[in-house]
């Protein structure tokens, strides 16, 4: 999140990075360092570089204290045990790692203490199996400090490697809590698997299947319709893209909006190693242009955890902190008949609504759906009168008087966009 003194003295987050060609600048730099390169920046690349926070997402196995009151009660608990299980297992105090997260909208935070070896080394296992000897241990280092400090000090849990976080440590909040909270683990939830327990067979997912799933579960979850098929115009080659449903949050005015991509629906598409390749891209600039990026395994649709991690995630973008750790504890709207029909009651085709009208609403609320691909630029031949297709009606809201002889068809080819974008349900 930034330099620790800039943040505390000028309230400023992140680095100075120009997303556009990677240049960066010390963020202790004096304030006339940081006026040039933002000015320079903005005449050669076209925009004022941003202050970018950095990450890394990873898998790892992880003791988790959900519920902290503050970071220093987590840190200081998380350290203690730590020292504990040096002493108990005989490992090194680098072999377990402590994090402790944030929760947007939250002062409660979430502390982990993580193998950070690929694959896992197994001392969180043997750390398990001896849990109450090592909360014994961490007692006695924080309850017996040679130093008898008032907070924290390097007879208790201060070391060189955690001077980071030497202002959040307190020996006191870490025996108080180790305490109330006893020398038992509790489960939380069973390791979820790498994939999910049922997935799609073959390498591709019907298209509608997967999108109408994720509509479903949107809706559920609470998230509404968002925006579905706007297209995006991007820099230089890339071109446009499409997401499959933006979210966007009215009070936010520094993310343009989240954009959901539901990925590995089509083999010859998700398949080609230059279309991820062009993926990757597309979905960079995106985020370097104040956009929020969710990318969805179309295979994952199924697995319960892996979509309360991505709603989860969707919710905090939106600043709904609670929402998404609702959706996370309370999953009816994963388990809840998938049916849009329940939703709306009405049929859909897609994203349209189908209708049965009386003779009164025909061509006043519904107009016929024609099953023509129209190449766009050359309105193909709609093979037949629509008199044909009359059983099948849609019902539209334009703000705009219909006529006998309308009707809707799907358009087929990039020759019209960006204003009407390939897949499209046009009137005509």
């Amino acid at each position: 999140v930034g330099v620790s003194e800039v943040i505390k003295g000028r309230n400023s987050f992140g680095y100075p990075v120009c997303t556009i060609c990677g240049q960066s600048v010390s963020p202790l730099s004096s304030e006339a360092q940081h006026e040039s390169f933002r000015k320079s920046h903005h005449e050669r690349c076209g925009r004022e570089p941003n202050r970018i926070g950095f990450y890394a997402d990873i898998a790892a196995d992880a003791l988790s204290l959900p519920e902290c009151t503050n970071a220093t009660q987590a840190y200081s608990v998380l350290e203690a045990l730590r020292i504990g299980a040096t002493r108990i297992l005989d490992m090194h105090m680098e072999d377990l790692q402590i994090l402790v997260i944030g929760e947007i909208g939250s002062d409660t935070v979430q502390g982990l203490l993580w193998d950070p070896m690929p694959g896992g080394s197994g001392l969180l296992e043997r750390l398990r199996e001896r849990f109450a000897e090592v909360v014994d241990v961490a007692r006695e280092v924080v309850e017996g400090c040679p130093g008898a400090c008032e907070s924290s000090c390097i007879d208790c849990l201060q070391t060189f490697r955690n001077s980071y976080y030497h202002n959040q440590l307190d020996r006191t909040a870490a025996l108080d809590a180790l305490k109330e909270w006893g020398r038992q683990l509790a489960l939380q939830h069973e390791v979820p698997p790498k994939q999910p327990a049922s997935s799609p067979s073959g390498d591709a997912v019907p298209v509608n299947l997967a999108e109408r799933r994720l509509r479903h579960l949107l809706l559920r979850a609470g998230f509404g319709e968002g925006t579905r098929n706007e297209q995006i115009r991007l820099s230089g080659a890339l071109g446009t893209t499409t997401p499959d449903v933006i979210y966007r949050d009215p009070e936010d005015d520094f993310c343009k909006g989240v954009c959901i991509y539901l990925d590995g629906m089509s083999k010859h598409i998700h398949g080609n190693p230059r279309t991820a390749k062009q993926d990757r891209a597309i979905r960079t600039w995106l985020r370097g242009s104040d956009y929020e990026v969710i990318e969805i395994p179309a295979n994952e649709l199924d697995d319960e955890d892996a979509m309360a991690r991505h709603f989860r995630r969707l919710a905090n973008y939106l600043g709904q902190g609670t929402m998404g750790r609702e959706l996370a504890k309370d999953r009816s709207w994963f388990t809840s008949p998938d049916s849009s029909d329940e939703q709306e009651g009405a049929p859909r085709w897609g994203n349209l609504r189908l209708g049965k009208p009386t003779p009164a609403n025909r061509y006043r609320t519904c107009v016929p759906l024609v099953p023509l691909k129209a190449a766009a630029g050359d309105f193909g031949d709609p093979h037949g009168s629509l008199s044909e297709w009359d059983r099948v009606w849609v019902e539209l809201d334009t703000g705009r008087a219909l006529r006998e002889g309308m009707f809707v068809a799907q358009v087929v080819g990039k020759s019209m966009e960006p204003r009407i974008p390939d897949g499209s349900y046009c009137l005509f």
